[in-house]
């Protein structure tokens, strides 16, 4: 395993050949940097990644896990994506004041709004394990425990976790540490922050201003002074500019062979996508018909829907961009380059076949297991609920408080009896003789029975209280342990991964290699460029608030506007952040991205913010199964029309005072 550790190192460190694709390990930047300095950026790899010295890194948070964030002052102001604030925003807001629809400012530090259970987190440096941790076997575990106690022992205030990087062939340590006073401190309302809805969701020219402001304090109750901000750039762009991603981007799988990438986009998504398909229109019509519902499902219908237009997308993009016959070729080759060496062929001529065999053993229990997931977890709101009160050391009237606040009887009533059909063609004996009618009824009547125990905050007896809803949960999960793929078979999978990867990188060590995405930090570089995805049909860099109002319908659910944007835009008032006489409001790059990164800074080559990442093209949402840098393109909001809704809009000069602006 030591040759393989430095058949990694070496192409770790080689210079990337294509400037589009790649999600980069900050710390292992020296060897890109050339690349990127030759493209446009003016920064060292020092300045982007230090342990010793403040960098860039130190300007760029985890939010609450799934997001990223970065502060843009030196009082701990972050900036992120609304959908990123979007359940803090919904968790906030009532009838009385319904801050997705209107959206919420506050002005002063004194006025804003604390978020129990919302965090972000900061990368304070990595660090390379694999040589402690390769061929550890069965002592692994004892190993890493041993390695996170003695970095807890040299300093307790940080926290530690082992991250596998390159398929389980490279281990990194992280030491991370956290921060849990976060506070809201504006955000645009939604026919800003969310214009153009799921209309618009993954697709280009995009009119949206998908940005919130949150403020981290310490632990005494202070603004956080961060190590380093970022300065915001509101000059001009220029396209063919240098752009850099600077996030946590959460998963890719770009190493899947043919065979595994057809299973997963074409027969797993697609019947996601048809799950979602029905839950998706009755939430729908009912958000639609009843602001009350609307408010309460916004959160929860973005969720689904995004994966659920994520994966139409995929489909479409791997079949347009022949994504598979990219993959086939690829696998024609490794198979003549090993033919061609006897010790590669000793070592890999089977392992393709192996890779089939196994993922068509795992295939039919990886179809049921998703089949509990979507229509049954995801599917049925009360589900996940009840499963939080099974536990033992759960507070059941909290649990049963917050899920009441979201919860609409008429809207889950109707979902439930959606999703039970689709499940019981899988799990037939989940509701016994029942009929699904009585069932459905049966079970709300159980919920709303809890929800009254709970807000008189008397004690609960599930078994007694619930017992259609206890007895369901408890035989849904064991159909859903009875079908799963056999874990043996699961880590013969993850085995024949690392051993795809290692193959990979030995028989191609011309090609250079970055790990998938896992949720660690990530450096992305391209330029600020358009693109023609397909005949006919070509996208520029940027989009004005003129196309916005080319899309405004009075009173529309996706694309209505304030009447105060629609005032700035008939005088022209854009202050300092027009260009040419026109407000930007997003831009496209070919920065390699994906779920995670959204609310990831982009920056110039000064390491200036000139935008705030927030989602992709339709044609490129393959992109986390087959990178095409010809047609992925990655979309921001741009800085300017972030300060210009600050600013003009919302007339919060306080907050543009906090930030160091850059006009060059």
């Amino acid at each position: 395993m030591k040759k393989i550790v430095t058949l990694i190192t070496i192409l770790v460190f080689s210079v990337q050949l294509s400037a589009k694709e790649g999600m980069w390990i900050p710390m292992l930047l020296n060897n890109n940097i050339a690349e990127m300095q030759a493209m446009g950026c003016e920064l060292s790899a020092e300045d982007i990644y230090s342990v010793n010295n403040s960098s860039l890194k130190d300007a760029i948070v985890s939010f609450g896990g799934f997001c990223t964030g970065e502060f843009i002052s030196s009082k701990g102001l972050v900036l992120t994506n609304h959908h990123c604030g979007y359940g803090q925003i919904q968790k906030q807001s009532s009838m009385e004041h319904n801050y997705l629809k209107d959206g919420f400012w506050a002005r002063s530090m004194d006025e804003e709004l604390k978020n129990p259970g919302l965090f972000v987190e900061q990368l304070v440096y990595m660090e390379d394990v694999t040589n402690a941790l390769v061929n550890s076997g069965d002592k692994f575990k004892e190993i890493e425990a041993a390695l996170i106690e003695a970095k807890e022992l040299d300093n307790p205030n940080l926290s530690y976790k082992v991250v596998p990087f390159f398929n389980n062939n490279q281990f990194f340590l992280l030491a991370t540490i956290k921060y849990n006073d976060v506070r809201l401190v504006g955000a645009p309302p939604s026919s800003i922050g969310k214009f153009g809805a799921d209309t618009d969701n993954w697709v280009f020219p995009r009119h949206t201003g998908d940005f919130s402001l949150f403020r981290v304090y310490d632990e005494n109750g202070n603004a956080f002074t961060p190590a380093q901000h970022l300065k915001v750039n509101i000059a001009p762009r220029t396209p063919g500019e240098f752009t850099m991603v600077f996030g946590y981007p959460g998963r890719t799988q770009e190493y899947l062979t043919a065979v595994e990438m057809d299973q997963l986009v074409n027969v797993e998504n697609a019947r996601r996508v048809e799950i979602r398909d029905v839950l998706l229109s009755i939430m729908d019509a009912e958000m639609r018909a009843n602001a009350e519902v609307q408010l309460k499902y916004a959160s929860k219908y973005a969720r689904i829907a995004n994966g659920w237009k994520k994966w139409i997308g995929q489909i479409e993009g791997v079949q347009f961009s022949k994504g598979l016959d990219r993959k086939r070729k690829l696998e024609a080759e490794f198979t003549a380059r090993i033919a061609a060496d006897a010790n590669l062929w000793d070592k890999y001529s089977g392992l393709l076949d192996e890779i089939a065999v196994n993922n068509t053993q795992i295939a039919d229990g990886q179809l049921k297991r998703n089949e509990f997931i979507e229509t049954i977890y995801y599917g049925m709101e009360w589900f996940s609920m009840m499963s939080k009160l099974a536990k033992s050391d759960v507070d059941m009237n909290a649990v049963l408080v917050e899920f009441q606040q979201n919860y609409s009887r008429t809207v889950s009533e109707k979902t439930t009896a959606a999703m039970l059909s689709m499940a019981l063609e899988t799990f037939p004996d989940l509701i016994g003789d029942m009929d699904e009618a009585t069932f459905v009824s049966k079970v709300h009547d159980e919920i709303d029975a809890l929800v009254e125990l709970a807000t008189k905050d008397e004690p609960i007896d599930l078994e007694t209280v619930a017992p259609a809803a206890s007895s369901f949960n408890t035989a849904a999960f064991q159909a859903f342990y009875a079908v799963s793929p056999d874990n043996a078979l699961l880590q013969k999978a993850t085995e024949l991964s690392a051993e795809y990867m290692r193959a990979l990188m030995e028989v191609f060590p011309e090609r250079n290699f970055y790990p998938d995405a896992n949720s660690t930090l990530r450096v992305t570089y391209g330029k600020l460029e358009g693109v023609s995805p397909r005949d006919a049909v070509s996208y520029g860099t940027t989009t004005y608030l003129d196309g916005a109002m080319a899309k405004y319908k009075p009173g529309d659910y996706e694309f209505d506007m304030p009447a105060k944007l629609i005032e700035l835009y008939d005088n022209k008032d854009y202050g300092q952040y027009s260009e040419n006489g026109k407000l930007p409001v997003c831009n496209i790059a070919s920065n390699h991205t994906t779920g995670g990164n959204s609310g990831s800074p982009v920056l110039n080559g000064r390491g200036e913010l000139i935008g705030l990442n927030f989602d992709r093209i339709w044609e490129g949402t393959m992109s986390d199964v087959n990178f095409d840098a010809n047609i992925c393109r990655n979309i921001m909001v741009d800085s300017r029309y972030v300060l210009f809704i600050i600013d003009k809009f919302a007339g919060q000069q306080w907050l543009i005072e906090e930030m160091d602006l850059i006009t060059l």
